[in-house]
């Protein structure tokens, strides 16, 4: 195996096991995915990249993403709801949960010295 080159292996169970490899730089990344959940993916990613990320994401993967390490990470949390911050130093990445077809209105604020 090159340098260039991560294996990340998770069993998922006693027959079935996550593959996920990571390749390239940041600016050029190419993740390979069988049957890997998207923590998963995130995992493999943080352990190669300054990639910090919080939550989980269930959704399962068979594939090859490529792109700027941002990007890979926006297609790999497609249908959930997430927060990217990029740093001088990296990425966090906060996943919120699957994303819904109901939008939330925020809380509306009550005018100071007014309370209901």
């Amino acid at each position: 195996m090159s340098l260039a080159a991560l294996l990340v292996v998770a069993p998922l169970g006693s027959a079935q096991s996550a593959d996920v490899r990571v390749q390239g730089s940041a600016d050029a990344v190419r993740v390979e995915a069988r049957d890997a959940t998207a923590t998963e993916i995130l995992a493999a990613l943080a352990s190669r990249f300054a990639l910090r990320y919080r939550g989980s994401a269930d959704g399962r993967f068979n594939g090859t993403f490529k792109g700027p390490l941002r990007e890979v990470v926006k297609r790999v949390l497609d249908g959930y709801n997430y927060v990217i911050n990029t740093r001088d130093d990296g990425v966090d990445v906060v996943v919120v949960g699957p994303a819904s077809a109901l939008a939330v209105p925020p809380p509306r604020p009550v005018p100071r010295g007014r309370q209901e």
